[in-house]
């Protein structure tokens, strides 16, 4: 296997290795295929999560055959119970849950999610039947050492709040709060984060600050995911934290933009005194394989992947590039009639409400309403015009071309 191993300090005792992989979705349409060609689709990756001590793989959709989609703006995702199979081929042993998928069928769907894994004996985090349950961290023993692993996703559709099932919130605070408790009581903590840019190949400053903040606070790793393409990692304060590894297994969409087909599996090291190391393994995201990239392929994705992780500690050109974004969008007709809609007659109407939800979204998710307010500034600036001179930039980022397509 073509990897990159950074070590940035010697090993301790009753060290260990846990590996985290992105986003996984089959769509309801390509089960059948997944259920029946598991081994296939996974035997190039397997001997990478078999060299892990811990497992953990981030679970994009709710897993039930209950027909119950709830009203949400953007697609309602949902797997067979049979694809947890995938889970099982790999050797999974943890699941995160907290993301803006999870909720997409409903009370029952998030039940029917957890108890299919608690049959399985894979733990679940991120997730639960209220807001209480939802914001449990999990906590692992693993080689004399307790290792407690935090779940929150953005403020998207399908969140927990009282006794209404869902997704753990990301709230700085709270999560500030919840990494010193952890810290206090278990040995290691991990933050694992779902939120960004979809399609976006760079951190804001605020997500950089987010994700810095959590080891500030006392985490000793940070992922995050959501992105569905590669984002850059840095080592802040000896704390390794992935961006976005970019899609695992995330087949069947009908984009034909390279940067969904590739990404990176992190493996995290990890000893008395926290993260000591970390390997990375490149691979393409096809429907009909996880696929191990080729010698050159490995070369040009590192260096892709530098690339990718410059801009991290450069405030002025992350918010440019940031800035480029948000003129991107707005030629792309974000904005477009977002205003120009009729208001319901009743908020109890099932069918003017709905016409609505994509507002909610876009001042309620942290990263749309990031959105929002920077190309408003922008625009009072007048400088969207300057912005776009940086959208090439961009769109590189998303065609790298090398990479392949094959869908």
């Amino acid at each position: 296997m073509n990897t990159h191993f950074i070590k940035w300090r010697e090993k301790k005792d009753n060290d260990f290795s846990m590996v985290i992989a992105g986003d996984f979705c089959p769509w309801e349409k390509n089960c059948n295929d997944l259920i029946e060609r598991v081994d296939e689709i996974t035997s190039q990756i397997k001997p990478f999560f078999d060299s892990a001590d811990l497992k953990v793989l981030q679970w994009e959709c709710a897993v039930t055959r209950q027909d119950t989609p709830i009203d949400k703006s953007g697609p309602n995702l949902r797997c067979y119970p049979e694809c947890s199979v995938f889970a099982t081929s790999l050797g999974i042993d943890t699941v995160l849950l907290a993301n803006n998928h999870i909720g997409d069928y409903g009370a029952g769907g998030i039940q029917d999610t957890i108890d299919i894994f608690k049959k399985l004996n894979i733990r679940t985090v991120g997730a639960g039947m209220n807001a209480a349950e939802a914001a449990r961290p999990l906590h692992i023993r693993q080689n004399g050492l307790t290792v407690s692993i935090i779940n929150a996703a953005e403020y998207e559709f399908g969140v927990a709040y009282g006794d209404v099932p869902g997704s753990y919130v990301i709230d700085p605070l709270r999560l500030a709060a919840d990494v010193r408790r952890e810290k206090a009581e278990c040995d290691l903590v991990v933050v694992a984060l779902h939120g960004g840019h979809e399609m976006y190949s760079y951190p804001t400053l605020r997500l950089r600050e987010l994700c810095r903040s959590m080891v500030d606070y006392g985490a000793d790793a940070v992922f995050n995911c959501h992105t569905h393409c590669p984002l850059g990692y840095e080592v802040y304060n000896d704390a390794p934290i992935i961006y976005c590894p970019g899609n695992f297994y995330f087949p069947g969409n009908s984009r034909d933009i390279p940067c969904w087909f590739i990404g990176y599996l992190p493996k995290f090291f990890f000893d008395e005194d926290g993260a000591f190391a970390l390997e990375l393994l490149p691979y393409y995201n096809y429907q009909k394989a996880v696929t191990l990239m080729d010698d050159a392929e490995t070369e040009r994705f590192f260096a892709y992947l530098d690339e990718l992780a410059a801009p991290i500690n450069d405030d002025a050109r992350l918010q440019k590039l940031f800035d480029a974004w948000c003129a991107k969008g707005v030629i792309k007709g974000y904005f477009g009639n977002l205003f120009n809609r009729p208001i319901p007659e009743s908020f109890n109407e099932r069918d003017g409400v709905k016409r609505n939800l994509d507002l909610r979204n876009l001042f309620t998710c942290q990263s749309h309403c990031d959105l929002l307010c920077n190309t408003l500034l922008l625009m009072e600036r007048y400088q969207l015009e300057e912005a776009k001179e940086l959208i090439p930039f961009i769109d590189a980022a998303q065609f790298p071309k090398w990479a392949k397509i094959c869908i």
